[in-house]
């Protein structure tokens, strides 16, 4: 009976040992950013011998693909929408962010709104809104999979706001931030 308690104290360690590993967050260079960015045969030489790593922006932006641990998220667009006919806006306006999911691990991924906050240029956090028929996101991806979907804020008349994602798959509470510009 004790060498069984044992065994299950060394599992329990190694499982907690292999969870706690750090969550990268990067930002994805898209096809298009690399062929704007198109590096001369001098440059490229430099970057070569000098092996500096560079840190992840701070916030993001819109059309920005950012990779935490092997899920790759875009915010595509950001736009006001009308609310529902019968459920109004408390703050006046809707947020409607859509996004792409990628999931490029060799295992399943959850993506789901509530891993999402939106923070107004005051600092002050904006609940999400419920009045549509079709839902927030919400995806248990397989590995290798894609999903769209949609994002909706109950939001004060503004053009900048904060949108930070809180992956629930992460142990070290990494927090990806975009700032989002609306047009």
């Amino acid at each position: 009976m004790k060498n069984y308690f044992s065994l299950i104290a060394v599992l329990m360690v190694v499982l907690l040992m292999a969870a706690c590993s750090e969550t990268t967050v990067e930002k994805v260079e898209t096809e298009t950013a690399a062929a704007e960015g198109e590096v001369t045969e001098e440059a490229a030489t430099t970057e070569e011998t000098e092996p500096a790593e560079e840190a992840a922006p701070e916030f993001f932006s819109v059309g920005d693909t950012v990779s935490v641990d092997g899920v790759n998220v875009t915010i595509t667009s950001a736009t006001f929408t009308e609310p529902a006919e019968y459920s109004e806006a408390a703050n006046g306006k809707v947020l409607t962010m859509e996004l792409a999911v990628e999931n490029t691990n060799t295992e399943s991924a959850f993506v789901d709104s509530t891993d999402f906050s939106l923070y107004d240029a005051d600092g002050n956090q904006l609940n999400e809104y419920y009045g549509y028929d079709e839902m927030s996101i919400s995806s248990d991806l397989n590995a290798g999979k894609k999903a769209t979907g949609k994002l909706y804020f109950d939001v004060p008349e503004g053009t900048n706001y904060e949108l930070i994602y809180t992956p629930f798959f992460s142990w070290d509470d990494v927090e990806v931030k975009w700032d989002i510009a609306v047009q």
